[in-house]
């Protein structure tokens, strides 16, 4: 049994086969007095080869993750693959039942949680339990989100650049295979908190993905994230190789993107479609005032070039709330 803090699995991770448990998480509140909160996990063991974890449900509102690592876990079977994978679909199980980003036990969110601590609440436990336990077991980690209720991405992976040039590389690489349309990359800022830093930190080859968002469930994002999996467990030896997947474009979501914001209260009509590509001074947005008609509608531009990467699902809008993101279009980052 492995056990961390108020965290439990008597999952074997270990013996050939496939089998399916889960991460028991002690808390004491009103409802969990005298009960657990169960994470459910699998695993497929095949033999000698690579450990892939995979992980889906850090936000509770995000589905297409959660889905392709539940198909995969019922359709894969042991003798096809070489090697283990790992796999937690519901990374975050109050929030996932609560179709909520965050837990509405602690209001934890999993991926500002990392690297997880004891006694802090179960979102930190089960960070913290996936630190000590899963990630120095995986060569390879592969974290599946969408754009939740309140945006929609465009169909991207998502890597980090840290401090071990190394690692940048075996991720970029990592990207490339995944073959989504985009590949966002930002750099790792010091702050702690998220999945991909704690990686990094413990020198684990980590990729994220945004796969659409809005708080539904989308089938070409799907066909993305599947695709895109079975290029990485091809890549690993896990299964069959395929076919390579079309070329991947970067973009840029650190300091050199820019959203549009509101500074206003107002209804927004969007004069862009998400993935479209603008150039500075394009009319993006038209915010319309809610209670005055005869205030003139405010027509807010394109503030550079790049690539409409996030969209606000909600049009009713206050001041502060983003409408968009524009993430700079950037060559390929050298992985050779």
């Amino acid at each position: 049994m492995l056990h961390h803090g108020g965290v439990h699995s008597n999952l074997d991770f270990d013996s050939l086969g496939k089998r399916a448990g889960f991460l028991d998480v002690t808390h004491s509140d009103d409802r969990h007095a005298f009960s657990t909160i169960k994470v459910p996990a699998g695993v497929i063991h095949g033999g000698n080869g690579a450990t892939l974890l995979l992980t889906a449900g850090s936000h509770g509102d995000e589905y297409e993750g959660q889905i392709i690592l539940r198909k995969l876990m019922q359709e894969l079977q042991p003798d096809a693959v070489n090697g283990r994978i790992i796999i937690l679909p519901a990374f975050n199980m109050p929030a996932v039942m609560a179709r909520s980003r965050i837990s509405p036990i602690d209001q934890g969110n999993m991926n500002r949680s990392f690297p997880g601590d004891v006694g802090q609440g179960p979102t930190d436990e089960v960070a913290a339990f996936v630190t000590t336990h899963l990630i120095p077991q995986a060569d390879v980690i592969v974290d599946f989100h969408s754009g939740g209720t309140a945006t929609q991405y465009v169909d991207c992976g998502f890597t980090c650049r840290g401090p071990n040039a190394e690692l940048n590389r075996r991720n970029w690489e990592l990207a490339n295979v995944f073959g989504a349309p985009f590949t966002m990359l930002c750099d790792i800022d010091g702050t702690g908190g998220d999945f991909d830093t704690t990686a990094h930190n413990l020198s684990t080859a980590f990729l994220a993905c945004e796969l659409g968002g809005l708080g539904r469930f989308s089938q070409s994002s799907f066909q993305f994230g599947w695709a895109g999996l079975h290029h990485v467990m091809g890549h690993l030896g896990i299964i069959e190789k395929r076919p390579p997947a079309p070329a991947t474009r970067f973009i840029a979501v650190n300091d050199s993107a820019t959203h549009i914001t509101s500074t206003n209260y107002g209804l927004a009509e969007f004069h862009v479609l998400l993935g479209d590509n603008v150039r500075k001074g394009d009319p993006v947005v038209t915010l319309y005032d809610m209670h005055n008609l005869q205030f003139e509608p405010i027509v807010m531009p394109a503030t550079q070039n790049g690539v409409i990467a996030v969209v606000r699902r909600n049009p009713l809008v206050e001041p502060g709330d983003h409408l968009c993101l524009i993430a700079p279009e950037i060559s390929q980052p050298t992985i050779a």
